[in-house]
């Protein structure tokens, strides 16, 4: 089990590591467009789990980016979770962008067992999880703009749950000015 002083470790340097990778990238080759690093704050609604959390996205070419996000599900215990996903955009539709998603992520959960005297035993554990969903972005102006976001989660192994997650979102493009 991973403590969670560590996770977060991690994740603060995940963060910072991604920032720096961030102010490093080069411009869009010609013929392709990058609307720039998005952060996107949510409030998360799920089948087991309610939440909070932030995703930053970087564009990779004219319809890829790779997303990293963070959580904290109040559920069965107040636990962490982060995952990094790949998605794709789908055709504009007006001025709304869909997309599809899939990715991989790590996640602390609780579950219950029997002990004795017919009493319940609760435990936490962290798991390795696989995601997959999609979403639209509809951009306000070159600022900012509202994302609503759909993802199936599963973890692996034999305790770790399935979820499906509905989240909505205020998204920042802090390198965008008028």
């Amino acid at each position: 089990m991973i403590n969670r002083h560590v996770l977060i470790a991690v994740i603060a340097g995940g963060w910072l590591t991604a920032a720096g990778a961030a102010q490093a990238q080069e411009a869009a080759p010609v013929g392709q467009s990058r609307d720039g690093v998005e952060v996107t704050s949510f409030v998360a609604l799920g089948s087991t789990t309610s939440g909070i959390g932030a995703a930053v996205r970087w564009p990779l070419c004219a319809n890829f980016s790779v997303e990293w996000e963070m959580s904290q599900r109040y559920a069965e215990l107040n636990a962490l979770g982060t995952s990094v996903s790949l998605l794709f955009d789908l055709p504009k539709i007006g001025a709304a962008t869909p997309y599809v998603a899939g990715g991989l992520g790590i996640e602390q959960y609780g579950y219950a067992t029997s002990g004795p005297s017919a009493s319940i035993l609760k435990h936490a554990a962290t798991a390795v999880t696989v995601n997959a969903g999609g979403g639209v972005r509809v951009p306000v102006d070159d600022t900012w703009g509202v994302r609503a976001d759909m993802r199936w989660s599963n973890g692996l192994g034999s305790q770790a749950p399935e979820r499906l997650r509905l989240y909505n979102g205020i998204t920042f493009a802090p390198g965008k000015r008028d």
